[in-house]
């Protein structure tokens, strides 16, 4: 039977390989990985390239495990290189995407600041008001709604930052953010949804990264934070919209991204079984939205989405997981499970797949969210993984894959 401590060795282990491969210039250090382009632009072909300084697949998310694995391990390496790699997210902060939670600035923010607190750094809690004061400078009309890079997640964002910095303007922003987010919501008898605006022809998306489910809670957490209605009632907008696509007789949500609407309902589409755009990040809305409002409907979504979550997991640890990455992998799906508080002990059944077949066989080499070879990053990569174990071991870290005022 696998230890919890055995979980937190194959952490140390994939925080000690960050570390050891980390390339440092000054005081600031970065890698080579694989960071995700348009196919049009490389032609299909996966790119390595230095990471950005984002969090999805940049140093600051790179960071937000080193630092959460130097707390857990007592180790001044690891904590050194973490803030090597947020002073490069710092420092490239503008070369990320305007906003947005895990592509955009004011997720930097929240990484630096999150480090901060981890580490005791005051150096990281100012580099995070600086990025947020010049994102604050220079941001437009927004244009994406999503928790990936649009107005979804600067409200996550911003709202865990109001838990870690002193700043009363931090939720006059987030309301903003809110309230072109309404502006820009298409109403339907189905729900409340959220286009995207470069391709107006298809549905509205289900799931957290960029659909629904994410935006729901975004609204919600907004709603719980200002007490405003309006914030309720476009959550719960979002949410009736997302159950309109349930397939009872599958007992699963569709993934819409390459379904247009002249299709309608009834078209077959593909369903996914990814924290970014199936059940378990559904899962994790509902969680979240069960313990804010009262709701048999909702209640009913989190019930199917974790039933399904289960049977996934339970899928992928009997053949063993090709991806273990958080964003549309093993991990992911799993970690929600541990947000749950699951006793069915799939989680910890994944990793111990994990670390028999990667961990003891092949010196923590684990097959990343990508088509092949290994990548640094924290939603695709090695940084991702490592933090999953960490959460094996302690449940109190925050996971990466959901931000609210429990886990800022």
């Amino acid at each position: 039977m696998t230890t919890s401590s055995e979980f937190l060795d194959v952490a140390a282990a994939l925080a000690g390989r960050l570390a050891d491969t980390a390339v440092w210039h000054g005081d600031r250090c970065n890698w080579i990985g694989v960071v995700p382009r348009d196919p049009a632009q490389t032609g299909g072909r996966t790119m390595l390239e230095a990471l950005g300084p984002d969090v999805y697949c940049g140093t600051a998310g790179v960071a937000l495990f080193l630092a959460e694995a130097a707390a857990a391990l007592g180790d001044a390496r690891l904590g050194r290189t973490a803030r090597g790699a947020l002073r490069h997210a710092l420092d490239h902060a503008e070369r990320a995407h305007g906003d947005g939670l895990y592509m955009g600035r004011p997720g930097i923010a929240y990484a630096a600041a999150r480090v901060g607190a981890v580490l005791d750094s005051e150096l990281a809690l100012c580099g995070a008001r600086d990025v947020l004061g010049a994102w604050r400078g220079s941001r437009g009309d927004a244009t994406v709604w999503d928790v990936i890079g649009g107005c979804a997640g600067t409200i996550s964002a911003l709202l865990g930052l109001s838990q870690l910095v002193v700043d009363p303007t931090l939720l006059d922003t987030a309301v903003i953010a809110g309230d072109e987010l309404i502006a820009a919501a298409e109403r339907s008898d189905d729900g409340w949804l959220w286009p995207d605006p470069q391709r107006p022809s298809m549905h509205g998306l289900c799931g957290f990264s960029h659909g629904a489910a994410g935006i729901g809670h975004a609204l919600l957490e907004l709603w719980a934070a200002t007490e405003e209605t309006r914030f309720r009632d476009a959550g719960t907008g979002a949410f009736d919209y997302e159950r309109s696509w349930f397939v009872r007789r599958a007992g699963t949500w569709p993934d819409l991204r390459e379904i247009e609407r002249r299709a309608g309902h009834d078209v077959p589409a593909p369903v996914s079984p990814t924290w970014c755009h199936g059940a378990p990040g559904i899962a994790l809305s509902r969680l979240r939205a069960t313990q804010l409002l009262e709701s048999e409907a909702v209640r009913g979504d989190l019930h199917a989405a974790l039933a399904l979550t289960r049977r996934d997991v339970g899928e992928l640890s009997a053949r063993a997981p090709d991806d273990f990455s958080l964003c549309h992998g093993a991990a992911g799906a799993a970690d929600v499970l541990l947000c749950a508080a699951d006793r069915s002990g799939l989680a910890e059944r994944i990793g111990a797949v994990g670390l028999e077949r990667h961990h003891r066989q092949t010196s923590s080499s684990f097959p990343c969210g990508i088509p092949y070879g290994e990548t640094p990053n924290l939603f695709i990569g090695l940084a991702g993984i490592g933090l999953f174990y960490l959460r094996l071991f302690d449940q109190g870290i925050p996971t990466a894959l959901m931000i609210t005022e429990n886990n800022a």
